[in-house]
């Protein structure tokens, strides 16, 4: 098998960390990720440990995309065609293009609290007082 080599952001290798750290967890997804790791390599155990982390959280149907499927240079193209309703690739593009615009990772293991720490962030830093003026001297 041929492992394909991927460059990463410094974001992307870091949730995708995490997600390994969240995922391995779980005696069982341990399991799942030891043989893909060793099968496949790192970046594919790293993203069915965000598969596993994202699923249960943004609870797609089964055969719809979740935000780390979705290619980013692809977000606008997807949003453009409108929401068909079933197969859930608009919802994906428009989580993960909220995702991006926050600073997160595509590979995110927990996008929805990340979104909301982020949101959380921007409204401090728009919330905190002006400096005082200096006296004039």
């Amino acid at each position: 098998m041929t492992r394909q080599v991927k460059r990463l952001s410094p974001v992307d290798r870091e949730a995708l960390e995490r997600a390994l750290k969240i995922a391995r967890g779980d005696p069982e997804e341990r399991a799942v990720i030891d043989r893909v790791m060793e099968r496949d390599g790192w970046f594919a155990a790293a993203v069915q440990a965000v598969y596993h982390c994202q699923r249960p959280l943004i609870a797609p149907r089964l055969w719809q995309p979740m935000p780390h499927d979705v290619e980013p240079a692809e977000i606008e193209t997807i949003l453009a065609r409108g929401d068909d309703g079933v197969n859930g690739e608009f919802a994906a593009a428009k989580l993960l293009k909220k995702m991006l615009s926050a600073g997160l990772s595509r590979y995110e293991p927990d996008p929805i609290r990340a979104l909301a720490a982020a949101k959380e962030r921007q409204q401090r830093a728009g919330s905190e007082p002006e400096p005082a003026p200096e006296p004039a001297g």
